[in-house]
């Protein structure tokens, strides 16, 4: 069998916000190599990739990017950012002869292979030998989405969806009010309307609008304001945690992944430390019938800023071997 370990591979992943690159070898990311950009800085992902050029070199057999927006017949286009990823435009400034384009959250599953338990965080611990089974990941950052993964031989069969821009639930009554809050000016009220980063700002701004206040805050100010005790900041988040709960619960039902679900991103990362506290496993479990049939999925947070590069490094690793 040929030996593919030294085979040097580009990995992007491509966010609404950030760029991350880098070159790995095998399934293995050249951590030296390592660069994270702003996308406002570029004007394409393809001027990105010729800084990154400048900066460390771009000599390989293969490219891997991922994107925060949908996939279709090897072409996207981000969700919240005017930019598309086409396959011939990646060959041609890469030099790559195998070129792929998936999913972010598609890359994110990926990278469970190759993901070392010291990466993530225990949020809901759960006795079970499911290790074999399926595991959603859902990733909640400048947007909202999730991607199931399904044990095929040594590999992973990950599927992709756009479930964030599904149809807000409204369980209650306040629910209800944040989504027609948002409906006037949003037009729809979606999943990543409420649990992204603007969806931070846009609970806070239905708070606030609730105290009688026109206040409009960033997602990073929200956030800073949690920390230092806000009363309408820490009302935000307990709504954020409490949708959290019930949309992940939500998924959950839909793909019964027993090997467990893992959240991803940065407002998943910084939302992390209160989830505990503010009712998240409470309204991931409250599903009337099926509650207690709710506490065999466990669920834990991935720290790694960098997962969907090494997710995207297992791909091509994959791809070379079949």
């Amino acid at each position: 069998m040929p030996d593919y370990g030294d085979k040097v591979s580009l990995v992007a992943d491509v966010g609404g916000t950030n760029t991350r690159v880098a070159l790995a070898e095998g399934r293995a990311l050249r951590d030296e190599s390592v660069r994270k950009f702003r996308n406002s800085d570029f004007e394409s992902l393809e001027s990105l990739l010729l800084q990154f050029e400048d900066d460390v070199g771009l000599t390989c057999d293969a490219a891997a990017v991922a994107i925060a927006g949908p996939v279709h017949d090897g072409r996207g286009t981000l969700t919240n950012l005017d930019w598309t990823v086409d396959p011939e435009a990646l060959a041609n400034v890469t030099g790559a002869r195998t070129v792929s384009v998936l999913n972010d959250l598609q890359a994110q599953a990926h990278a469970l292979l190759a993901m070392p338990r010291s990466h993530l965080t225990p949020v809901v611990t759960v006795e079970s030998k499911e290790t074999g089974s399926r595991r959603l990941v859902i990733g909640i950052g400048t947007g909202f989405n999730s991607a199931l993964a399904i044990p095929n031989g040594p590999a992973l069969m990950v599927t992709p969806s756009e479930c964030g821009h599904v149809l807000l639930p409204a369980g209650n009554s306040e629910d209800l009010e944040l989504a027609e809050f948002i409906v006037a000016s949003e037009g729809f009220a979606s999943v990543e309307d409420a649990l992204s980063g603007r969806g931070l700002e846009n609970i806070h701004a239905w708070h606030a609008s609730r105290c009688g206040k026109s206040e409009t805050r960033s997602s990073a100010d929200v956030l800073t304001a949690i920390k230092n005790g806000d009363d309408v900041a820490n009302r935000t988040l307990e709504t954020f945690v409490r949708i959290m709960g019930s949309v992940c619960g939500d998924l959950a039902l839909i793909h019964l992944p027993f090997a467990g679900i893992y959240l991803v991103g940065g407002v998943a990362r910084a939302v992390a430390p209160y989830l505990r506290d503010f009712g998240f496993v409470e309204s991931l479990r409250s599903k009337g019938r099926l509650s207690g049939y709710m506490e065999r999925f466990p669920v834990c947070v991935v720290e790694d800023d960098f997962a969907a590069l090494s997710g995207l490094a297992v791909h091509l690793d994959d791809l070379r071997r079949r």
